[in-house]
């Protein structure tokens, strides 16, 4: 697949706003000089317009001749040349600006998600999914939009103020001096408001999170807020959330805009001086209208953009309070060590070993787990091994802890105790290593918003690899889902829409357990995968599993028992400890928690006629 950018956080500080600036170098030092050669220079404008004026009264007064139409028009070509040569400058400026920004929002972007997908599964779970997508969008938004007007401007405000300043100084440093002094009061009015600038901001950004994440809420539970009725209350909750972005939004608005008649009316104080003392000017004769004309032109420029640096200052300030948010995330990510995701083929990490690539041997030690700091523990000391090609079996009652155990057993959570595959612990291994040698499909099966083929090989049909189309279809016959594919009006490239809301529940989880299977990983770790399919169809997979994925190490965990007669050995859980173990016909003789759940479930399925 064609790469279209290498979007990621700089090398080197990446908690510092410059470094995404050096990182961008070349874009920024192009976009620089574009900026210097413009607002340097453009101050000609005015002084070719000013001699232009003297050049057409000078003709007025004298009479045509060759000598005065030949300088009018002199000055009329330089002004259009002159013109032309800036605005060029300009568009580089702007288009390269642009272009880094653009590149800088894609940077934090990438950083941020990189970020929360190294998090530790515990925190990720207390996260805000709105929050973090309203900082990922609208933070990252207001940042990257800030920097391209603060550099904007600091060619187009500052530089342009100081190279007027400077000639200003040149035509009459008395007028100038003296009407320049609006300038520095409206910066420091600009000061004045720096805090509550950064505090208002601050909250409508947290406010703007609030309604991110209650409109995601709602949006994900629909169905049940329908059924309940409940569209009215979440709605007025809605409209109290955005009424107070909106008061903390109006509050922002109000002091980075509402003090712009200020700095107007400084500035044009100023004004009002240079035409009374100008004027003077042109009385006594020391300036010529062209002089003054040219005089008064940049003056206005320069106290014009006095005004702009001044809002400026403020929308920097409101900008910190975005970059605070967005920094805090990355900390937070750079604190666990950001690792670049993994596909299914991706390749090992420089100067590691391999992850298993055959079916290891597994070891379990002392296994211990809780989910707060209460102490109170969901898995205590549990310890087993499983030799190469197992289909190990676990079960218990309900809070027994076994989908804790299958959810250990793939290294994302931490955990007291060892879990060794081949030799090596799995909390060693990287993130990349494990998605090689481990393979998890949950009874949850999320699914994304795409088709049966994505959902299952994370890419399109068209981008699969030569062997990938054999290996599809292997998944998709172990999952019993050839079957269902008639069923489907574009197979395979049917779209199963949001969380797979298109299809039925036994279907989603056969398309997760497909996306387990064509993974080739030597381990599977199945956590109640069949808890939405018939007993008929869990026998049937169960059955090419054993003839199809013989090599591989499979873990299932299931309340239901149907499956384990064929386990080569059962895991027995109760209240978080290893009760039992064995094959089925070892527990099924010694009477304890195995034999009576297989006992209800027997008797049940009796009850509604079916064979167990």
């Amino acid at each position: 697949m064609k790469k279209t950018g290498d979007f990621r956080l700089p090398e080197r500080k990446p908690l510092r706003l410059m470094s995404y600036l050096a990182k961008y170098k070349r874009l920024f030092w192009t976009q620089a000089a574009g900026g210097i050669i413009y607002n340097t220079f453009i101050v000609a404008g005015p002084i070719l317009l000013g001699r232009a004026l003297d050049a057409a009264g000078d003709l007025e007064r004298s009479g045509v001749s060759p000598e005065r139409t030949r300088s009018l028009a002199v000055f009329v070509i330089l002004l259009v040349l002159a013109t032309a040569f800036f605005q060029y400058a300009r568009y580089l400026k702007r288009w390269n600006l642009r272009n880094m920004t653009n590149r800088i929002a894609c940077d934090m972007r990438a950083g941020l998600l990189r970020s929360v997908l190294t998090y530790p599964m515990q925190k990720m779970e207390k996260e805000s999914v709105g929050d973090l997508m309203s900082r990922t969008v609208g933070d990252v938004d207001e940042i990257t939009n800030t920097i391209y007007e603060v550099i904007n401007e600091s060619w187009d405000t500052w530089l342009l103020m100081i190279s007027y300043f400077v000639v200003l100084l040149y035509y009459d440093y008395r007028i100038t001096l003296i009407c320049s002094l609006g300038a520095p009061l409206a910066l420091l009015t600009a000061e004045l408001v720096r805090h509550p600038v950064f505090r208002f901001s601050m909250n409508a950004r947290m406010a703007a999170s609030v309604v991110s994440s209650h409109l995601q809420k709602t949006l994900n539970g629909l169905t049940i807020l329908r059924l309940f009725g409940r569209e009215g209350t979440e709605t007025e909750r809605l409209k109290e959330y955005s009424r107070n972005q909106m008061k903390w939004n109006i509050r922002t608005s109000l002091l980075q805009t509402g003090m712009m008649p200020a700095y107007t009316t400084l500035g044009t104080i100023g004004v009002i001086g240079v035409i009374g003392m100008g004027g003077a000017n042109v009385v006594a004769g020391s300036w010529t209208i062209g002089t003054f004309t040219a005089y008064l032109v940049m003056f206005t420029l320069m106290v014009t953009r006095t005004r702009v640096a001044a809002r400026v200052f403020n929308r920097f300030h409101a900008a910190s309070a975005s970059w605070a948010r967005v920094k805090n995330k990355l900390q937070e990510g750079a604190a666990t060590g950001i690792e670049e995701p993994s596909s299914i083929e991706a390749q090992p990490r420089p100067g590691e070993a391999d992850a298993p690539t055959g079916s290891p041997h597994i070891r379990v030690e002392g296994l211990s787990f809780s989910y707060s700091e209460s102490g109170h523990k969901a898995l205590d000391d549990i310890s087993f091994t499983s030799k190469a090609g197992d289909f190990l079996g676990v079960t218990g009652p309900v809070g027994s802890g076994k989908s804790t155990l299958a959810l250990l057993l793939t290294g994302l959570y931490p955990y007291s105790g060892k879990i060794i595959l081949d030799g090596r612990d799995l909390s060693r291994l990287s993130g990349a290593e494990r998605a090689r040698g481990l393979a998890y499909s949950g009874q949850d099966a999320f699914l994304f918003s795409a088709s049966i083929a994505q959902n299952i090989t994370f890419q399109d049909k068209s981008s699969l690899s030569r062997e990938m189309p054999a290996r599809l279809e292997e998944a998709i016959y172990v999952s019993a889902l050839t079957e269902d594919m008639a069923l489907f009006p574009q197979g395979l490239d049917t779209q199963i829409g949001e969380a797979g809301v298109r299809i039925s529940g036994g279907q989603r989880q056969r398309i997760a357990l497909a996306r387990a299977i064509f993974t080739r990983n030597p381990v599977l770790i199945l956590d109640d995968p069949f808890s939405a399919v018939d007993i008929a169809t869990e026998k049937r997979i169960i059955g090419r599993m054993k003839e199809r994925l013989a090599a591989r190490t499979i873990i299932l965990f299931s309340h239901r028992l149907a499956a384990f007669t064929v386990a080569d050995r059962v895991l027995v859980l109760d209240r978080g400890r290893l009760v039992e173990q064995g094959n089925h016909t070892e527990l099924m003789r010694s009477g304890g928690v195995y034999q009576k759940i297989y006992a209800a479930q027997s008797f049940l399925l009796l009850e509604s006629g079916l064979d167990a």
